[in-house]
C-alpha cells in the first residue's frame, strides 16, 4: 500500500523501490549480518533483484528495470548517506 501510494504520488516506481530496498537494508544492519561498509552493494543488488521481479511480473524489458532497480538501491544507499550528512542521526542508528 505504501509502495503504491509513493508510486502515484511521485509517478515513478524508483522512489517507491528506493524506500521499499532502504527499508530492507534497515532490516539487515539491524541484523548484523554483514559489515556496514558493503551496505550501499548489500542495496544495488536488492535492487538488482527487485528490478527482475518487477520485470518478470510486469513484463518489462528486463535489462532496463534491472539497471532501474540498481539506481534505485544506489538512491536507497546515498539517501541515507545525505541524511546523515544534515540532520543530526542518534549514535544509535548508526
Amino acid at each position: 500500500m505504501i509502495v503504491q501510494w509513493l508510486t502515484e504520488v511521485n509517478n515513478s516506481y524508483l522512489v517507491a523501490l528506493a524506500v521499499l530496498i532502504a527499508l530492507v537494508v534497515e532490516g539487515v544492519k539491524l541484523g548484523e549480518w554483514i559489515d556496514r561498509k558493503w551496505l550501499p552493494l548489500v542495496a544495488s543488488v536488492i535492487g538488482l533483484v527487485l528490478g527482475l521481479v518487477i520485470a518478470l511480473i510486469y513484463q518489462e524489458a528486463i535489462i532496463l528495470t534491472c539497471l532501474n532497480g540498481v539506481i534505485a538501491g544506489l538512491m536507497a544507499a546515498g539517501g541515507f548517506d545525505v541524511m546523515k550528512a544534515v540532520w543530526q542521526v542518534p549514535e544509535e542508528l548508526l
